[in-house]
């Protein structure tokens, strides 16, 4: 009866050495949860204001972004005020592609530009916003080193020289470089667009003497 007594002591003594032991680390994997939890709100809101400031910085570049884009598009390459606004806006641009858009909101155009003496630059998917047209296209991916005349009464940039001018193409996989129908100012980009700009002589027609 003796030896069955210290076995239950000893049974009771282990049984509650054990239950000490779970106890202890039930309060510490309680207390490192509510650390986590606590970790994790703070993270959380940290997050939650990023990402409050990274939409904030979209929508007001953008919006800078249209209000440069439409001070390039009427006026004319040799004012001041459009090497100022042309200049921000490439630089806006670039910004505005650091902070990562969506892809999904964007579209990818390319353009070949040729100068007439055998020098040829490609210029290949380049993301643009959607509602832009070849001419704004072309002020940021040249920094805005254009020289071009406005003439309001066509609603188009126009350059050139006494014997040169420039021509505007567009490509397509079945018909290939076809002359636009309109100016950059007026031929909008679309998703995969593909442009050509080439300086060469005109045909007694007006036409261009070359092609890309």
């Amino acid at each position: 009866m003796y030896g069955v007594t210290i076995v239950l002591v000893a049974l009771l003594v282990v049984s509650a050495t054990a239950a000490a032991y779970f106890y202890i680390e039930y309060q510490q994997a309680t207390q490192s949860k509510n650390t986590y939890v606590s970790e994790l709100t703070t993270e959380t809101s940290r997050y939650n204001s990023l990402a409050s400031g990274y939409n904030s910085s979209l929508s007001l570049d953008n919006a800078t972004l249209a209000l440069l884009v439409g001070t390039t598009a009427v006026i004319n390459t040799s004012l001041p005020m459009y090497q100022q606004a042309s200049t921000s806006l490439s630089q806006l641009w670039s910004k505005y592609l650091s902070l990562k858009p969506a892809r999904s909101s964007l579209y990818e155009s390319s353009i070949l530009l040729e100068f007439g003496n055998g020098t040829k630059v490609w210029f290949n998917n380049t993301l643009v916003q959607p509602g832009w047209n070849m001419y704004t296209e072309l002020v940021v991916l040249t920094h805005g080193n254009l020289q071009a005349q406005w003439y309001p009464q066509f609603g188009e940039h126009l350059a050139g020289s006494p014997t040169t001018s420039w021509f505007v193409w567009t490509f397509n996989s079945t018909a290939a470089w076809q002359p636009a129908p309109v100016g950059a100012d007026l031929l909008p980009v679309y998703n995969g667009s593909v442009f050509a700009v080439t300086l060469c002589a005109e045909t007694p027609t007006y036409g261009p003497a070359c092609t890309p």
